[in-house]
Protein backbone atom coordinates (compact mmCIF):
# COMPACT_ATOMS: atom_id res chain seq x y z
CA UNK A 1 0.00 0.00 0.00
CA UNK A 2 1.54 3.31 -1.21
CA UNK A 3 0.09 6.63 0.02
CA UNK A 4 1.60 10.23 -1.54
CA UNK A 5 4.21 10.85 0.41
CA UNK A 6 6.45 7.96 -0.05
CA UNK A 7 7.35 8.52 -4.01
CA UNK A 8 8.60 12.40 -2.44
CA UNK A 9 10.72 10.72 0.34
CA UNK A 10 11.91 8.14 -1.81
CA UNK A 11 13.14 10.82 -4.25
CA UNK A 12 14.89 12.83 -1.15
CA UNK A 13 16.42 9.57 -0.47
CA UNK A 14 17.95 9.73 -3.77
CA UNK A 15 18.82 13.08 -4.00
CA UNK A 16 21.03 12.20 -0.83
CA UNK A 17 23.01 9.55 -1.36
CA UNK A 18 23.35 11.88 -5.24
CA UNK A 19 24.55 14.56 -3.00
CA UNK A 20 27.45 12.35 -0.87
CA UNK A 21 28.05 10.99 -4.58
CA UNK A 22 29.25 14.59 -5.07
CA UNK A 23 30.67 14.72 -2.22
CA UNK A 24 32.88 11.71 -2.98
CA UNK A 25 34.24 13.08 -6.13
CA UNK A 26 34.37 16.80 -4.89
CA UNK A 27 38.66 16.62 -4.75
CA UNK A 28 38.32 15.32 -8.55
CA UNK A 29 35.65 18.07 -9.58
CA UNK A 30 36.70 20.41 -7.09
CA UNK A 31 36.64 24.10 -8.18
CA UNK A 32 35.86 27.09 -5.45
CA UNK A 33 33.00 25.54 -3.79
CA UNK A 34 33.68 23.95 -0.22
CA UNK A 35 32.55 20.84 0.44
CA UNK A 36 29.67 21.95 2.83
CA UNK A 37 28.15 23.56 0.49
CA UNK A 38 27.49 20.76 -1.49
CA UNK A 39 24.92 19.55 1.01
CA UNK A 40 22.89 23.24 0.85
CA UNK A 41 20.76 21.83 -2.20
CA UNK A 42 19.65 18.83 -1.16
CA UNK A 43 18.86 20.15 2.10
CA UNK A 44 16.94 22.99 1.26
CA UNK A 45 14.77 20.40 -1.50
CA UNK A 46 14.00 18.68 1.72
CA UNK A 47 12.52 20.88 3.75
CA UNK A 48 10.88 22.49 0.91
CA UNK A 49 9.54 19.38 -0.39
CA UNK A 50 8.35 17.93 2.90
CA UNK A 51 7.49 21.19 4.79
CA UNK A 52 4.62 21.31 1.02
CA UNK A 53 3.41 17.99 1.50
CA UNK A 54 2.86 19.04 5.50
CA UNK A 55 0.87 21.77 3.96
CA UNK A 56 -1.09 20.72 1.69
CA UNK A 57 -1.21 17.51 2.04
CA UNK A 58 -2.57 17.32 5.99
CA UNK A 59 -4.79 13.90 5.56
CA UNK A 60 -1.72 11.44 4.42
CA UNK A 61 1.46 13.16 5.85
CA UNK A 62 1.07 12.99 9.04
CA UNK A 63 3.59 9.80 9.38
CA UNK A 64 6.13 12.30 7.19
CA UNK A 65 5.75 15.52 10.10
CA UNK A 66 6.00 12.87 13.05
CA UNK A 67 9.13 11.62 11.56
CA UNK A 68 10.24 14.92 10.79
CA UNK A 69 10.34 15.84 14.58
CA UNK A 70 12.16 12.60 15.04
CA UNK A 71 14.72 13.54 13.14
CA UNK A 72 15.36 17.34 14.39
CA UNK A 73 14.85 15.84 17.95
CA UNK A 74 17.30 12.97 17.14
CA UNK A 75 19.98 14.90 15.27
CA UNK A 76 20.33 17.90 18.06
CA UNK A 77 19.77 15.36 21.14
CA UNK A 78 23.05 13.88 19.71
CA UNK A 79 25.21 16.72 19.15
CA UNK A 80 27.05 16.18 22.52
CA UNK A 81 28.79 13.16 21.57
CA UNK A 82 29.59 14.36 18.82
CA UNK A 83 31.29 17.47 20.35
CA UNK A 84 33.04 15.10 22.69
CA UNK A 85 34.22 13.06 19.47
CA UNK A 86 35.53 16.21 17.45
CA UNK A 87 36.59 19.05 20.12
CA UNK A 88 37.84 16.75 22.68
CA UNK A 89 38.77 13.48 21.78
CA UNK A 90 39.46 14.44 18.17
CA UNK A 91 38.81 11.07 16.87
CA UNK A 92 36.58 12.88 13.87
CA UNK A 93 37.55 16.04 12.84
CA UNK A 94 35.42 18.01 9.93
CA UNK A 95 37.31 19.76 6.91
CA UNK A 96 35.03 22.92 6.40
CA UNK A 97 34.38 24.41 9.39
CA UNK A 98 36.44 25.46 12.74
CA UNK A 99 33.01 24.94 14.83
CA UNK A 100 32.21 21.76 16.53
CA UNK A 101 29.86 20.70 14.52
CA UNK A 102 29.02 21.86 10.65
CA UNK A 103 25.25 23.65 10.65
CA UNK A 104 24.66 21.37 7.24
CA UNK A 105 25.93 18.33 8.59
CA UNK A 106 23.39 18.62 11.06
CA UNK A 107 20.47 19.19 8.79
CA UNK A 108 21.54 16.52 7.03
CA UNK A 109 21.52 13.85 10.22
CA UNK A 110 18.14 15.49 10.21
CA UNK A 111 17.40 13.79 7.02
CA UNK A 112 18.80 10.64 7.69
CA UNK A 113 16.41 10.09 10.41
CA UNK A 114 13.54 11.60 8.90
CA UNK A 115 13.72 8.69 6.15
CA UNK A 116 14.85 6.34 8.58
CA UNK A 117 11.69 6.57 10.84
CA UNK A 118 9.59 7.37 7.83
CA UNK A 119 11.08 3.82 6.22
CA UNK A 120 10.18 2.04 9.59
CA UNK A 121 6.23 3.47 9.86
CA UNK A 122 5.67 2.37 6.57
CA UNK A 123 7.06 -1.07 6.95
CA UNK A 124 5.11 -1.64 9.99
CA UNK A 125 1.64 0.33 7.89
CA UNK A 126 2.33 -2.27 5.65
CA UNK A 127 1.76 -5.26 8.24
CA UNK A 128 5.54 -6.19 9.54
CA UNK A 129 5.64 -6.67 13.36
CA UNK A 130 6.88 -4.24 14.66
CA UNK A 131 10.07 -5.79 15.77
CA UNK A 132 10.82 -7.18 12.10
CA UNK A 133 10.31 -3.57 10.99
CA UNK A 134 13.18 -2.36 13.37
CA UNK A 135 15.58 -5.20 12.88
CA UNK A 136 15.41 -4.29 9.24
CA UNK A 137 15.54 -0.71 9.77
CA UNK A 138 18.47 -1.09 11.97
CA UNK A 139 20.14 -3.23 8.87
CA UNK A 140 19.44 -0.74 6.44
CA UNK A 141 20.79 2.29 8.71
CA UNK A 142 24.04 0.81 9.59
CA UNK A 143 25.20 -0.36 6.08
CA UNK A 144 23.78 3.15 5.08
CA UNK A 145 26.32 4.78 7.54
CA UNK A 146 29.20 2.49 5.87
CA UNK A 147 28.38 3.65 2.57
CA UNK A 148 27.67 7.87 3.66
CA UNK A 149 30.86 7.92 6.09
CA UNK A 150 32.53 6.01 3.47
CA UNK A 151 31.26 8.93 0.84
CA UNK A 152 32.14 11.90 3.11
CA UNK A 153 36.31 12.12 3.48
CA UNK A 154 35.62 15.53 1.83
CA UNK A 155 33.55 16.62 5.20
CA UNK A 156 35.85 14.70 7.86
CA UNK A 157 38.71 12.78 8.67
CA UNK A 158 38.33 9.53 10.99
CA UNK A 159 40.53 8.07 13.50
CA UNK A 160 42.60 11.89 13.75
CA UNK A 161 44.16 10.56 17.11
CA UNK A 162 45.77 7.55 15.12
CA UNK A 163 44.95 4.60 17.06
CA UNK A 164 46.29 2.02 15.59
CA UNK A 165 44.52 -1.21 14.76
CA UNK A 166 41.10 0.51 15.31
CA UNK A 167 39.00 -2.10 13.54
CA UNK A 168 37.48 -0.31 10.06
CA UNK A 169 34.90 -1.49 7.36
CA UNK A 170 36.89 0.38 4.47
CA UNK A 171 37.58 3.47 5.54
CA UNK A 172 34.79 3.58 8.57
CA UNK A 173 35.41 2.54 12.30
CA UNK A 174 33.51 -0.20 12.93
CA UNK A 175 31.62 1.09 15.78
CA UNK A 176 29.84 3.91 13.68
CA UNK A 177 27.89 0.96 11.66
CA UNK A 178 27.63 -1.20 14.91
CA UNK A 179 25.66 1.73 16.94
CA UNK A 180 23.24 2.61 13.64
CA UNK A 181 22.40 -1.04 13.58
CA UNK A 182 21.86 -1.05 17.13
CA UNK A 183 20.53 2.11 18.02
CA UNK A 184 17.50 1.91 14.78
CA UNK A 185 16.68 -1.72 15.86
CA UNK A 186 16.32 -1.18 19.22
CA UNK A 187 14.90 2.94 19.51
CA UNK A 188 11.70 2.56 16.86
CA UNK A 189 10.46 -0.63 18.28
CA UNK A 190 11.22 0.60 22.22
CA UNK A 191 10.85 4.28 21.74
CA UNK A 192 8.67 5.50 19.25
CA UNK A 193 5.48 3.76 19.99
CA UNK A 194 2.80 5.91 21.17
CA UNK A 195 5.11 8.14 22.31
CA UNK A 196 5.36 12.43 20.95
CA UNK A 197 7.87 12.30 18.07
CA UNK A 198 9.75 14.76 19.89
CA UNK A 199 10.05 12.66 23.28
CA UNK A 200 10.81 9.41 21.13
CA UNK A 201 13.52 11.33 18.70
CA UNK A 202 15.53 12.98 21.97
CA UNK A 203 15.34 9.20 23.70
CA UNK A 204 16.56 7.89 20.63
CA UNK A 205 19.35 10.91 19.91
CA UNK A 206 20.48 10.28 23.95
CA UNK A 207 20.52 6.32 23.34
CA UNK A 208 22.73 6.53 20.13
CA UNK A 209 24.77 9.36 21.92
CA UNK A 210 25.70 7.01 24.81
CA UNK A 211 26.04 3.83 22.61
CA UNK A 212 28.10 5.22 20.33
CA UNK A 213 30.51 6.44 23.36
CA UNK A 214 30.77 2.74 24.58
CA UNK A 215 30.81 0.78 21.33
CA UNK A 216 34.07 2.94 20.72
CA UNK A 217 35.39 2.12 24.03
CA UNK A 218 34.67 -1.65 23.55
CA UNK A 219 36.04 -1.29 19.96
CA UNK A 220 38.89 0.45 21.20
CA UNK A 221 40.34 -2.16 23.76
CA UNK A 222 39.60 -5.20 22.05
CA UNK A 223 41.52 -3.82 19.38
Amino acid sequence: MHIKTDKSVLTVACTTLLTFLLLFLHDKLAGKIGAIWLLYPNILLSAGWFGYLIWKQRETSEILFRSVLFGFATAATYLPIDWLFSRKMYLIVYRSTDVTTPIGLILTWTIFATLTVYSYHRLHQNGLHRFVASVITGAAAGLGSIVIYGLGPALWTWNELRVENIAKIATVPVFVPFTFLLTYTLCPYYFHREQPALVAGMRCGLFMGALMFLSFLVFYRWR
